[in-house]
C-alpha cells in the first residue's frame, strides 16, 4: 500500500491544478466535445473520470474499458433548444484478462439556420454538422506484468491506461452551392487507479493535438488555409462508494491550457432496479435517474434520463440514454 500511495502522490505532482486567469475555453473549436455524454454522466455533473466503466467510457476515460463486465451498446439522444442536436452511438467490450476496447460516434450540430447574401436577401437554410468518430483501447498494466510472473502481490486491475483516437469532421452546407468542410485528428489519454473496490482515482487528458483544418479557396475569392485548434483539457477525479447502502459520490477538477477551471460534483443512489442522481457542473445543477431491467434472458438494459439546466439562458436540455448489456 505504501508504494500505491507513493504512486498517487507522484501522479498528483505531475498534473498541478494551476490557477490561470485567461479567457477560458469559450470561443475555441471543439465545444461539442466539452458538453458531456450520456444521461448518467450528465446527471452527475459530468464527474465521471474515475467512474466511467460503462458504454460512455470511451468519452470520459478510455482507461475504464478493461473494467467493463459486459459488452455494451450505448445510445444517447439529447432534446435541446435552438434547433441543436447532440447524439451518440457506441459499442464497448472487455477483452479479458488484460484489456478493453470501444468505438463510437458523436453527432452534433444545428439545423434550420437562415442564410442571407451580401444584400441582406434570404437565400434559404444552412445545415451545420460536427462529428467525432472514436476508437479506443486500454490495458490493465498490473495484469500484463503478472502474466510474466511479476507484481503478483498486487490487484490485477490496480492501474489501467487507455488511449482514444478520434477523427473529427465539420460541415456547413446549403445542399446546393455552399459547402464548407473541415477535418482533423485528435487523441485522449486516460489513467484509472482502482485503489479499493469502493474507491478509485482517474485522470484524463482530452483533445491532445485535436484541431479542424480546412481550405476555403473554393468558397471565397480570397480563401485561405485554416487550422482551428481545440483547447487541451485535463481532468483529475475521484469516485467513492460510501458506507451508506447504494450511495456513491464523485468529484472531478478540470482545467485547460486556455485557463478555464471547473468543478464537477455528482451523487448517485442505486438499487437493484433503479437509480437517482444529482450533480453540479461548474455553473449549473443537474438531475436525473434511471431504470435497470432484463430485456431478455441474455440482455440487460439501462434506461437513463438527465435534466440539464441552462447556462446562458439558451434553454434546458433533456438527455435520454439507453445501454444494452450482453
Amino acid at each position: 500500500m505504501v508504494r500505491i500511495f507513493a504512486f498517487v502522490c507522484i501522479l498528483l505532482s505531475l498534473f498541478p491544478a494551476t490557477s490561470l486567469l485567461a479567457e477560458g475555453n469559450g470561443g475555441f473549436s471543439g465545444s461539442f466535445l466539452r458538453i458531456g455524454l450520456g444521461a448518467r454522466g450528465m446527471a452527475m455533473g459530468n464527474a465521471q473520470v474515475a467512474s466511467a466503466a460503462d458504454g460512455y467510457g470511451v468519452y470520459y476515460n478510455p482507461a475504464a474499458l478493461p473494467s467493463l463486465s459486459d459488452r455494451q451498446l450505448a445510445l444517447s439522444y439529447s432534446n435541446m433548444s435552438l434547433d441543436r442536436k447532440f447524439n451518440f452511438v457506441g459499442f464497448s467490450l472487455p477483452l479479458p484478462p488484460y484489456a478493453g476496447a470501444a468505438a463510437g460516434w458523436i453527432s452534433s450540430g444545428v439545423g434550420n439556420i437562415r442564410a442571407y447574401n451580401s444584400n441582406g436577401e434570404d437565400v434559404g437554410e444552412l445545415e451545420h454538422g460536427l462529428h467525432a468518430f472514436y476508437g479506443a483501447f486500454a490495458v490493465k498494466v498490473i495484469a500484463l506484468a503478472q502474466a510474466d510472473g511479476n507484481l503478483t502481490n498486487l490487484p490485477s486491475d490496480l492501474i489501467n491506461i487507455g488511449v482514444a483516437v478520434k477523427f473529427l469532421r465539420e460541415g456547413i452546407s446549403d445542399t446546393e452551392e455552399f459547402k464548407y468542410n473541415g477535418s482533423g485528428l485528435g487523441f485522449d489519454f486516460g489513467l484509472l487507479l482502482n485503489l479499493h473496490r469502493n474507491f478509485s482515482l482517474g485522470y484524463q487528458a482530452r483533445d491532445i493535438n485535436s484541431s479542424l483544418s480546412s481550405n476555403t479557396n473554393d468558397i471565397f475569392e480570397r480563401g485561405s488555409d485554416l487550422k482551428n485548434a481545440f483547447p487541451l483539457v485535463q481532468k483529475l477525479g475521484a469516485f467513492f462508494r460510501t458506507p451508506l447502502n447504494g450511495l456513491a459520490l464523485a468529484y472531478d477538477f478540470e482545467w485547460s491550457d486556455k485557463g478555464e477551471e471547473k468543478h464537477h460534483l455528482g451523487a448517485e443512489l442505486t438499487t437493484a432496479i433503479a437509480a437517482g442522481r444529482a450533480g453540479y457542473d461548474s455553473d449549473h445543477f443537474t438531475l436525473g435517474g434511471g431504470l435497470i431491467f432484463k430485456a431478455s434472458k441474455r440482455i440487460s438494459m439501462k434506461l437513463d434520463y438527465a435534466f440539464v439546466d441552462d447556462v446562458e439562458d439558451e434553454g434546458i436540455s433533456h438527455v435520454f440514454s439507453w445501454q444494452f448489456l450482453f
